[in-house]
């Protein structure tokens, strides 16, 4: 390819990403927004329904008893219903939004290493900064927003219960009475400390969801030998599989954490991590699994920590081995961002 068409290969190349992150940019936005909007439509019907249930119980005319009990059970449990729908919309939201950037850092990712030849984005990192703990979500997001909500509502249903509706006997009314402030605060931190536990795994599920791998490399002379492993679990006499090694990601981590971590205890091998590859993704049990792989440079053992086939092949016997064809495009993508072989560049033994 001469100079002319790989100049133009490359415009196109930035132009395709720069059109996806501003796609991504734009979907991002809009999915932020909707769970505003949803929210917020929650918050208003939920005030109007208290505005109402007060208005009917002090009216002049108002329902006594047992209708004034079920009209208000009723409705709650209405609201309650709702925001429960809600809860899980929002919840949806998130799992969206972690998505949406973890495709813009991969962009900004390859951005930086083909296109930026001044090193002027090293430190452009406009969601966190490399090596960032990233724990669970803070408290006061929308979902936090909506399950406090969900457990005042539960509460009230809980209230109107127990509240003496119709009990004329002062004894027994006031007896009554006191269960009524204490089985709504019971019933809310119950309601509360069950859906933000709820979220909280659902949450950390859609991470585990997320995995992160290393190509690995080591030069025996000029000549580079990449690192593959077996599956965890193989049967006798099936055909071989080799993979890379990859693995979840722990609370916490980075995905390039990760994969240095992963590397280390399939293999015992570490890795100094070099540039994001790419991304292979496939579905299992109707969720999307993706890996982020990095190029990674050997240069010491550990002991590994599980017991996996593991060899080095050199680049074309690396190709021909590997089970699958996105792993074989990695590794391609991989041996062309290699950094060039330097004499007396650190070497690994086996």
């Amino acid at each position: 390819m001469s100079d002319t068409d790989k100049g133009s290969a490359n415009d196109s190349a930035k132009e395709l990403l720069l059109a996806d992150y501003a796609s991504l940019a734009d979907s991002l936005w809009k999915n932020e927004q909707s769970g505003e909007t949803r929210v917020n439509w929650f918050i208003g019907l939920s005030t109007a329904a208290a505005g109402g249930l007060i208005g009917l119980t002090t009216a002049e005319h108002r329902l006594h008893g047992q209708p004034l009990r079920l009209v208000c059970i009723t409705t709650l449990f209405a609201l309650f219903a709702f925001g429960f729908v809600t809860l899980f919309r929002i919840l949806k939201r998130n799992e969206t939004t972690d998505g949406f950037i973890a495709d813009s850092k991969a962009i900004r990712q390859l951005f930086k290493e083909h296109f930026d030849a001044g090193d002027i984005l090293r430190d452009y990192h406009p969601f966190s900064a490399p090596g960032e703990k990233k724990l669970a979500r803070k408290l006061g997001g929308l979902a936090h927003v909506v399950l406090t909500i969900n457990s005042l509502l539960l509460a009230g249903m809980a209230a109107a219960v127990v509240y003496p509706f119709g009990v004329r006997d002062r004894a027994a009314f006031h007896e009554r009475l006191a269960w009524t402030y204490v089985v709504p605060i019971v019933a809310f931190g119950v309601a509360w400390f069950a859906q933000f536990w709820y979220v909280q795994r659902r949450d950390a599920g859609s991470r585990s969801q997320l995995r992160g791998g290393g190509i690995v490399y080591r030069m025996q002379g000029a000549a580079a030998q990449y690192l593959l492993v077996g599956p965890k679990e193989e049967e006798s006499g099936s055909i071989k599989e080799w993979l890379f090694p990859k693995g979840h990601q722990e609370r916490g981590e980075e995905l390039w954490e990760t994969a240095v971590r992963e590397v280390g205890e399939e293999t015992g091998t570490v890795g100094r991590p070099i540039a994001f590859v790419g991304k292979s993704q496939f579905w299992k049990d109707k969720k999307k699994v993706a890996t982020n792989f990095y190029l990674m440079e050997a240069f010491s053992k550990v002991e590994p920590v599980e017991k996996r086939r593991v060899d080095w092949f050199d680049y074309t016997a690396a190709i021909e081995l590997l089970t699958h064809r996105q792993l074989k495009d990695l590794l391609r993508r991989a041996e062309k961002m290699r950094p060039a072989f330097k004499e007396g560049s650190n070497t690994i033994a086996d």
